[in-house]
């Protein structure tokens, strides 16, 4: 009885074992050395999936208007209005290239307007394709997203692009069996 339960319990477990890692999709980092190898043009990287290696936010600030103003018992009231923009990118977050830019860059949107996208680049053809930034200050960058100033906040200086690879190999195989052969 217990080594039913056991061998039911091993099954159960490399069942969930297999079904866990079948599901993760191996990524590899996005260089130039993989776009020249396998001769993606631009139709062909408008076509691939890509994602983001880390976890991104984008920071836009505004301040609003001042206004000063006497409530009814007299106090003088002052109130100002600001407004912060948070936009969160996490890692593994699938996008598209909409753009291919020159320079090595690609424009990839991981949100519903082609207009909103991101900056990836290897513009000195040094290894992947990672998060660009008009001005870099103390790990914050300055971008124009979806026609506004943003910055990217510390920690997403190190994001880069990733895409799925998937190898096939294609092997022939012929067997025949000797039937064998006797003296006539």
């Amino acid at each position: 009885m217990k080594s039913t339960i056991i061998n039911k319990s091993i099954f159960i477990l490399a069942l969930g074992a297999i079904t866990f890692f079948s599901s993760c999709k191996p990524t590899v980092p996005f260089t130039n050395a993989v776009k020249t190898k396998y001769s993606l043009d631009d139709d062909k990287l408008k076509k691939m999936q890509f994602y983001i290696s880390s976890d991104i936010t984008l920071q836009r600030g505004e301040q609003g208007s001042n206004s000063q103003e006497l409530d009814a018992d007299g106090k003088l009231v002052i109130s100002t209005s600001a407004s912060l923009d948070n936009i969160s990118v996490d890692g593994k977050t699938p996008g598209v290239c909409v753009k291919v830019l020159s320079g090595n860059k690609l424009a990839i949107s991981f949100f519903e307007s082609d207009d909103q996208y991101l900056v990836f680049g290897d513009p000195n053809n040094r290894g992947r394709y990672s998060l660009m930034g008009a001005e870099w200050n103390n790990g914050k960058g300055k971008i124009n997203f979806g026609g506004k100033v943003y910055y990217i906040m510390p920690g997403g200086a190190g994001a880069y692009l990733k895409f799925e690879m998937k190898k096939v190999k294609d092997y022939k195989t012929t067997s025949k069996k000797a039937k064998g052969r006797t003296v006539n």
